[in-house]
C-alpha cells in the first residue's frame, strides 16, 4: 500500500477538509449575506420602498447600502468570534450556534415589524433579516459524517 493510500493519511485528509476555519466560514457568510441583502435592497427600491424606518423610541433613519453592510459586518463578526471560541475544543456546539444565528435572524424581524415604516420597507427588511439568518445557518451547520446517522442504529439481531 503506497503512502498516499495509507488509511490514516486518507482519514486525516478528509478530516482537514471537513474542518473549515471559522474565519473562512464567517467571510463566506458575510459575503453571501451582503450580496443577497443588497439584491433584496435593489429589488425593494425598484418596487418603491422608501427604506425610511423609525424604530420604537428611536430616530428616523434611511436604510442604505452602508447601514446594511455595516450591520451585517457587526453581526457576522460577533457570530464568527463565537464560532471560533465555542468550537475551539470540539465541533459539538456548531449546530447550536447555527440554529442560534437563524433564530436571531428570525426573532429580529419583530423589531422590523414594530418599527414605523411602509409595508414595502418592512417586507424588504424582514427579508434581509431572514436571508442573513438562513445564510449563517447554512454556512455553519454540518451534516453528520458520511455513513453515520444522527441517531445510533438499532441492531436487527434477536435478543439485542
Amino acid at each position: 500500500m503506497s503512502q498516499a493510500q495509507h488509511p490514516t493519511e486518507a482519514t486525516k485528509a478528509v478530516q482537514s477538509e471537513k474542518r473549515q476555519s471559522p474565519w473562512r466560514t464567517g467571510v463566506f457568510a458575510f459575503a453571501t449575506a451582503a450580496i443577497t441583502d443588497l439584491v433584496i435592497f435593489g429589488i425593494a427600491k425598484l418596487a418603491g420602498a422608501d427604506m425610511v424606518v423609525t424604530p420604537r423610541g428611536g430616530r428616523t433613519m434611511t436604510v442604505g447600502i452602508g447601514v446594511i453592510v455595516s450591520a451585517l459586518f457587526v453581526a457576522i463578526a460577533i457570530a464568527t468570534l463565537a464560532l471560533r471560541f465555542l468550537t475551539a475544543h470540539g465541533e459539538s456546539r456548531r449546530r447550536a450556534l447555527a440554529a442560534g444565528g437563524l433564530a436571531v435572524g428570525l426573532i429580529s424581524i419583530a423589531l422590523v415589524l414594530t418599527a414605523g415604516a411602509t409595508v414595502e420597507t418592512k417586507i424588504a427588511l424582514a427579508s434581509m433579516h431572514t436571508a442573513a439568518g438562513l445564510i449563517w445557518f447554512i454556512a455553519v451547520w454540518r451534516p453528520t459524517a458520511p455513513g453515520r446517522t444522527a441517531l445510533p442504529r438499532r441492531s436487527n439481531r434477536i435478543g439485542s
